[in-house]
């Protein structure tokens, strides 16, 4: 019976019964020596408990190479609970009943100008009109979600 662990084996001889570590020595030559049951038990021993130990940690350790960057946005970054992400949920629904409200030019300018982030000034070029139409349908378009909220609480 042999066991290779890292730079070296670890044999049972049964027919002998007797126990020897072989490994290259620092010239590369092939050393093996006779040692002890007890030496040989303790290795065993030692390198089963050292794998039951890296085990354990790579069970627990995210396996993966994080930037510092990626650390700091973690440690600020809280985890969403189910109760978070069901409120969010509810509060984008609520929003989509809201932006029902609009009409389809507020909509869109409205789109381009949050969402896209476009400026008022080239969503009146892409339009061809003047930008105090498009500054005038963002304000009226605001202000019909703002009523929403308000009046109705968002709610169904």
């Amino acid at each position: 019976m042999q066991y290779e662990v890292d730079s070296y084996i670890l044999e049972y001889a049964e027919n002998e019964n007797k126990y020897y570590i072989s490994f290259k020595d620092s010239v590369k030559q092939n050393c093996r020596i006779e040692i002890d049951k007890e030496i040989f038990d303790t290795y065993i021993t030692s390198k089963k408990a050292y794998t039951k130990v890296k085990n354990e940690t790579s069970r627990h350790i995210e396996q993966s190479y994080l930037t510092d960057i990626d650390i700091h946005k973690r440690a600020f970054n809280s985890i969403e609970g189910v109760e978070d992400i069901v409120i969010k949920n509810m509060e984008k629904e609520k929003m989509k009943q809201a932006l029902k409200e609009l009409t389809d030019t507020q909509y869109r300018r409205i789109n381009l100008h949050i969402i896209n982030e476009i400026t008022i000034r080239d969503i009146a070029k892409i339009e061809n009109v003047k930008k105090r139409q498009i500054e005038k349908s963002l304000q009226l378009g605001f202000k019909k979600i703002k009523n929403f909220f308000e009046n109705r609480g968002g709610q169904n």
